[in-house]
């Protein structure tokens, strides 16, 4: 159960890092995939290495994937008032 945590950990702050963060604005504009965008998109393609073990795993990495996505993104509209 911790290894689905860190999991969806990574899983939700590599998607918000990916689809949201400054740094990679170029790579997002240059490729122009609407993919890159949506955090919660990209949280279901990051996810997909977690199929290994089942597809209740899966469901539960991007569910709690979803609300570290929550977090960090609040974190950033936080940082983005000052």
């Amino acid at each position: 159960m911790s290894e689905l945590l860190c999991i969806a950990s990574a899983v939700g702050v590599l998607a918000c890092l990916i689809s949201e963060s400054k740094l990679l604005a170029p790579i997002r504009e240059s490729l122009d995939w609407d993919l890159l965008y949506c955090p919660v998109c990209l949280g279901f393609w990051l996810a997909i290495p977690s199929l290994l073990w089942n597809w209740k795993a899966y469901f539960l990495v991007v569910a709690l994937s979803n609300v570290v996505m929550l977090v960090v993104l609040k974190v950033y509209s936080e940082l983005e008032k000052e």
